[in-house]
């Protein structure tokens, strides 16, 4: 039912199979040349580097190719470098983020992503920090702050996902920080490519967001509840056929704001995620089969969730109240 709620977008499916094809490649390239030898020269322990390298390829693929797509769909070329550097910073990041309990981690990213004084704990930090640089030096001069303005916001709203351990938060409490959390981070890799988004623009790209956080946490329904994590998923307050239904919503707005043509390799690729979901809750088998395949193929390698850079935390923290 959720592939046929969001049949649609399926026409664009071989657009997006060439595009990942031609693009893939290369993209897998840039990593190796700008993001693996920070990665060997900051990360000291040589499991910790030999862990790190592999995660973050893996999302420098899968984040970097959504980035790519975005820009083509938008006629901003294919910023290869920006790509791999943003796929490599969303994992890494979102792993420290889960991967430890230093009450002070917090603070200090904060510090990073507002260009204060940083004092990072650790390599991984040193690294986050570097590739952070290394996107602000690619993309200088800026037309205005937003990406930084919008990721520092995300932090924010991360810093409050620990609250989804609490067994009691209200589900106002919970929606408010798992859309904000979606609708942030689509918004900062956006910003990247487009730092002049316009009112229209960056609505639609914060509802983009909030529907891809939506089907990441479809997606994780059974690992959240083994961990103790509160989802709208995991709650029963959201089913795969009502993000599916979002994202057929959200095509007739793609195709106004960018044209039918341009818009079909993206709503192409929202289809495949939309498949590669309804592929891991109902056929797990498939699932497994399409990772060990993708551990073969970058092509491939877009489409499945990766490797952790650190394991996940098991900790409950506390947040602060949801801004």
């Amino acid at each position: 039912m959720a592939l046929m709620r969001g049949v649609r977008l399926a026409a664009g499916l071989p657009a997006t199979a060439a595009f990942a094809y031609r693009t893939v490649g290369r993209l897998a390239g840039v990593f190796d040349a700008l993001v693996a030898p920070l990665v060997d020269e900051i990360v000291r322990d040589p499991g910790e580097r030999r862990r790190a390298r592999k995660a973050l390829r893996e999302m420098s693929l899968k984040i970097g190719y959504a980035v790519l797509s975005y820009a083509r769909m938008t006629g901003r070329g294919e910023p290869m470098e920006v790509a791999a550097l943003a796929g490599a910073v969303t994992r890494l990041y979102d792993d420290l983020m889960d991967g430890g309990d230093d009450p002070a981690l917090d603070d200090r990213l904060s510090d990073l992503f507002q260009a204060r004084p940083f004092a990072p704990a650790g390599d991984l930090e040193r690294l986050l920090a570097e590739l952070c640089y290394r996107i602000a030096h690619r993309l200088h001069p800026l037309a205005d702050a937003g990406p930084f303005l919008a990721l520092a916001e995300l932090h924010g709203f991360q810093c409050q996902s620990r609250r989804q351990r609490e067994p009691g938060l209200p589900r106002d409490v919970l929606e408010k920080i798992t859309r904000g959390k979606g609708a942030l981070a689509n918004l900062t890799l956006c910003s990247l490519v487009r730092p002049d988004l316009g009112r229209r623009e960056r609505e639609l790209v914060m509802a983009l967001g909030e529907a891809f956080q939506s089907l990441d946490d479809c997606m994780d329904v059974d690992l959240d509840r083994r961990n103790g994590v509160r989802t709208l998923a995991s709650t029963g307050a959201l089913t795969l056929s009502d993000v599916a239904r979002r994202m057929r919503e959200l095509r007739p707005r793609l195709v106004d704001a960018y044209g039918a043509k341009a818009a079909r390799p993206y709503c192409g690729m929202i289809y495949v995620l939309l498949l590669k979901a309804v592929m891991a809750r109902r056929l797990p088998l498939v699932g497994r089969l399409l990772r060990r395949a993708a551990a073969r193929s970058a092509g491939l390698a877009v489409f499945v969730r990766g490797d952790d850079a650190l394991p996940p935390a098991r900790s409950e923290g506390a947040g602060r109240e949801v801004p």
